[in-house]
């Protein structure tokens, strides 16, 4: 044992005090529960308690556990899942239990008695044995729950709930190359005379109906943005056919909406650009946009972004 200290720590502790060093002190943390399994890292890998309970992380007392049986529990419904994609947070999660590396961590939720908790699950192969991996699972859910929020509000305007342009850059910068992207720019007409003569809390209680209508659109392949003031993005990864049914489809719903005070009627303008060369979308979808309002506004305009710059050449 690389520890010259152990032994004679131990006794005088248990001498003059009365207390194990290793039951007392090393093992004590009412918080975690820890394990060992093979360092195989098949899906199949059991993993079996060596103290603790897994009572602490929520789930029924047991002398094993699966790593499968955690993802089975994995919960989707939560900030980080929220603004990365559920898809590839959960593929983060699966990466990190199932790395190759000596030494791995990784924190996420699980359902466990419709309760969520959230545990840091930290591996690191025993190297008196290389064959066997220590597990130490953690219940970190007082932590987690207030940073959660504080991610949340970070990503998300606090108005509307939509998400804020920080949100939309790190996006954008994402997603960009998939498949039937599209970038929707909206703004609403003449909400500036809203503010105006019905005063900010009617403009923000429009900006709110308004935002709702965008949220039920919302999806894991369509999110939508609150770029600042009466101006939001969506990105859109659909076809032709059913972006257009929903620009049309939010026109629709948009010019239902009044102001409670003057009970002025709103209407929304948009510009939509496919992204097939996907250089400067958004600033197209922009300009796409002002070609909607110069042309009376309360109307949407579609381009596909080769087919007008090959129109402009």
């Amino acid at each position: 044992m690389n520890n010259p200290y152990l032994n004679h720590v131990s006794k005088t502790l248990k001498e003059e005090f009365n207390v194990d060093v290793v039951e007392d002190i090393l093992l004590v943390r009412k918080d975690r529960v820890i394990l060992y399994g093979e360092s195989n890292l098949s899906e199949d890998n059991i993993l079996y308690v060596i103290t603790g309970t897994l009572q602490l992380i929520g789930l029924a007392e047991a002398s094993s556990i699966q790593l499968t049986d955690l993802l089975k529990r994995f919960e989707y419904n939560n900030a980080y899942a929220d603004v990365a994609g559920k898809t590839d947070y959960y593929g983060y999660v699966y990466g990190e239990l199932f790395s190759i590396r000596p030494q791995t961590s990784v924190t996420f939720p699980i359902l466990a008695e419709q309760q969520r908790v959230w545990i840091t699950v930290s591996r690191f192969v025993v190297d008196a044995n290389p064959a066997l991996s220590a597990y130490f699972i953690t219940n970190v859910s007082d932590v987690m729950d207030a940073e959660e929020q504080n991610y949340a509000k970070s990503h998300r305007d606090s108005l509307t709930g939509l998400f804020n342009k920080y949100t939309l850059d790190f996006h954008y910068g994402k997603r960009y190359k998939n498949e039937n992207f599209h970038v929707m720019y909206l703004d609403i007409d003449n909400f500036k005379e809203v503010n105006d003569h019905d005063g900010h809390v009617a403009g923000d209680q429009c900006l709110i109906a308004f935002s709702n209508i965008l949220k039920s659109y919302s999806n894991d392949h369509i999110h939508f943005y609150r770029n600042g003031g009466d101006e939001f993005v969506g990105l859109l990864f659909d076809t032709e056919d059913h972006v257009r049914e929903m620009a049309e489809g939010i026109l629709a719903q948009v010019r239902q909406i009044q102001s409670p005070i003057s009970n002025t009627r709103m209407s929304v303008s948009m510009g939509i650009v496919k992204a097939d060369m996907r250089q400067d979308v958004i600033r197209k979808a922009d300009m796409l946009l002002y070609k909607a309002k110069r042309m009376g506004k309360n109307q949407y305009i579609y381009e596909i972004e080769k087919t007008r710059q090959h129109e402009e050449a």
